[in-house]
């Protein structure tokens, strides 16, 4: 009996080593451990980095917690996080945050680049306004604890960090990720929300879904409930209760770096009314004039189907075009909408849609190493936004661009090589009654407070963060 209890023991002491290591909140700059209003933990920073020096702020607004503290880096070209745990072999998301909140007294948000687990790229540029930016990757570590390193791009532009959270996601999601790849962000979009933006609790993977600040024909669904089991990635019911929909909609000016890149897009298509007989919505999507997916999406009422596509952009402004059949009834439409961009990227992958069944696409073949990409500033119409530097051009290292950016604020740092910068998308719904246009910056976030209501709300300007 004895014995049994100790095993017993043993197995709730393994399961909470699992737990820790899948899910983890890191404050940076603070030593100290809590637990914020949204009832996550946080704990501090000094058992994951030996350099760099903590600062604080105080907000002109209210902001979470974990968003005063920081850890800045005024020397050394690299400066890194270790030993944070994960669960080895399994899929990760890793999210860094950047609120800069003029702790230097310097009014001048620094731009620099973020490595995750030494392989996976992204540029950072951050903003003085108090809507922070982030970045984010998903991959698969290869040992049992990941890096997250900050490299300086300007000898007078010291990179800095906020938080670092790690979430855990179940194996059957993103199956286009290959072994040796990362998918890096830059968008992720629930189409109909106007407000808040969509996390935990609604998102068990606490995948950050942006609302959209303007919007133009708005469905909500009328579905008791949704299935979410007929997509692979799992999106949240919450995000499909809500739809754009309008006669061939098209959206423009969703960034990537530059013709080349390898990129991933993943739609999420939900009926949300309830058909006669006599009504039919059956439409294409193509993106960067390759098709999403392989055919005619026909969204279904109170279930989801997931389209994507996997490919090299061949276009220096890719759009984003959806086309009723000449039967259909009723306009095409979009509950959300991720995209990446892949780094040590394995092949320029295939189209698939999983409804239903979930099943696994593969991944394709061929093409090269991705260069890295942009996690950029704001688009200037937003008033929150960095400019995009210049770059260079290919070459460069394992998910990194090639060449080197200039900018006026000072001297590039030695021999490094310069990672893009994206201006994140604005985009437009084209109709008959002329373009609609709105900006939808995924890297800048907005109010963190959790929607409830899944009804459509009117057009608000998103609030800053918390």
């Amino acid at each position: 009996m004895a014995q049994a209890s100790f095993i017993c023991l043993l197995l709730s002491f393994f399961i909470i080593i699992l737990s820790n290591a899948a899910d983890i909140n890191i404050e940076c700059g603070s030593s100290s451990s809590h637990v914020d209003a949204d009832n996550r933990t946080w704990v501090g920073d000094t058992e994951f980095v030996t350099t760099g020096l903590t600062s604080t702020f105080k907000p002109i607004v209210t902001t979470a917690e974990s968003l005063t503290t920081l850890r800045y880096f005024p020397t050394g070209e690299t400066n890194c996080y270790s030993n944070i745990p994960v669960d080895k072999g399994g899929k990760v998301l890793v999210r860094t945050r950047f609120n800069y909140g003029n702790y230097d007294g310097e009014n001048k948000a620094p731009k620099f680049d973020v490595v995750y687990d030494g392989k996976h790229r992204d540029s950072v540029v951050t903003v003085t306004s108090i809507s922070g930016t982030r970045s984010e990757a998903i991959f698969v570590p290869e040992s049992g604890n990941i890096t997250v390193c900050f490299f300086r791009m300007f000898l007078n532009e010291n990179p800095f960090v906020s938080t670092i959270e790690v979430r855990r996601l179940d194996d059957s999601m993103y199956t286009d990720l290959g072994a040796k790849e990362g998918f890096i962000l830059q968008q992720r979009t629930a189409y109909g929300r106007v407000q808040d933006l969509v996390r935990s609790p609604f998102d068990p993977y606490d995948r950050i879904w942006a609302p959209t600040p303007l919007s133009t024909v708005t469905l909500t669904s009328a579905a008791t409930s949704i299935n979410t089991s007929g997509a692979d990635n799992q999106p949240p019911e919450i995000v499909l209760r809500t739809a754009w929909s309008r006669e061939d909609m098209a959206f423009y000016d969703i960034k990537l770096p530059f013709s080349g890149v390898t990129f991933y897009i993943v739609l999420y298509f939900s009926e949300p009314l309830t058909l006669t007989s006599d009504q039919k919505r059956t439409f294409y999507v193509n993106y960067d004039n390759k098709q999403v997916g392989p055919g005619v999406i026909a969204p279904p009422f109170g279930a989801v189907t997931q389209a994507s596509l996997r490919a090299v952009v061949t276009t220096s402004l890719p759009y984003l075009t959806f086309k009723a059949k000449p039967d259909s009834t009723l306009d095409p439409l979009i509950n959300a909408l991720e995209l990446y961009v892949i780094s040590n990227s394995a092949g320029n992958g295939t189209n698939s849609t999983s409804s239903g069944s979930g099943g696994s696409p593969s991944t394709g073949g061929g093409g090269g190493g991705s260069p890295t990409t942009g996690d950029g500033g704001g688009s200037p119409t937003t008033g929150g936004g960095g400019e995009s530097p210049s770059t260079g051009g290919g070459g460069g290292s394992s998910g990194s661009g090639g060449g080197a950016k200039s900018d006026s604020s000072g001297e590039k740092s030695g021999n490094l090589v310069v990672s893009l910068s994206i201006s994140i998308p604005s985009l437009a719904v084209l109709g008959t009654g002329g373009p609609l246009t709105t900006t939808i910056n995924h890297h800048h976030y907005g109010s963190e407070q959790t929607v409830i209501a899944p009804n459509a709300e009117t057009a608000t300007q998103i609030q800053n963060a918390k």
